[in-house]
């Protein structure tokens, strides 16, 4: 565990009450405190340290993050670090330099315990409020494109938006599509409103997100 506190910065009690905690209830015992990542980096061979709790915005720094985790992690994974964080920029930071637990000050005993045990099998475990927090964009993240806005445009307003994303204009979807350049604006009107898009820039991003260009590639 490195306790480390920038300057003129006040925390709350979080290291405080973890090792006041009976942590062998969780299966975890702290073996080592230390005051900064430099000098957890200093003693890292002989600790026996499964897992390293630290202060995101004290002791995230590449150089001695690297002296205290080494080449044992492939870059492709998570490092085993749990990082009690403050603020969303604290999450960032944790995020960036691969920490696997990502913790606030004031998450339940229960929470860390699963934060550490993730972190000690490297596994990513993110502070649900924090997932909370990040609903909608978790949502838009992991929700099958076909599940919602492609699935409300209608066969005609898909081949307008196909051709929108080719960079047509709308005279020229008029001409392809054989309708006339007054129903193409309001197709892509419609477009825009179910998409949730701004622009047709916007839109067209969106078609090449979802996989339509791909899907007309492939049939073409």
């Amino acid at each position: 565990m490195i306790d480390e506190r920038p300057a003129g910065t006040e925390y709350k009690q979080f290291f405080s009450w973890l090792q006041a905690v009976d942590l062998a209830k969780f299966d975890i015992s702290i073996s080592k405190v230390c005051s900064t990542v430099e000098q957890a980096a200093e003693i890292v061979d002989s600790a026996g340290t499964d897992v390293w709790v630290l202060r995101a915005r004290a002791s995230l720094r590449a150089r001695p993050l690297h002296r205290l985790c080494g080449d044992s992690v492939p870059k492709d994974l998570p490092q085993p670090i749990v990082a009690v964080c403050d603020d969303e920029e604290d999450v960032a930071r944790a995020l960036e330099h691969r920490a696997s637990a990502i913790v606030l000050e004031d998450d339940s005993p229960w929470q860390t315990a699963s934060a550490i045990h993730a972190a000690a099998a490297r596994e990513l475990f993110v502070s649900p409020r924090v997932l909370n927090h990040y609903r909608r964009q978790l949502l838009e993240l992991i929700t099958s494109p076909s599940s919602s806005r492609i699935d409300a445009l209608t066969n005609r307003e898909h081949d307008v938006l196909v051709c929108l994303a080719e960079g047509s204009s709308n005279s020229e979807i008029a001409r392809r599509l054989f309708i006339s350049r007054a129903t193409v604006g309001s197709h892509v009107l419609s477009i825009l409103r179910k998409l949730d898009a701004s622009n047709r820039t916007e839109a067209a991003a969106l078609a090449y997100r979802y996989g339509l260009m791909t899907t007309r590639r492939r049939h073409a």
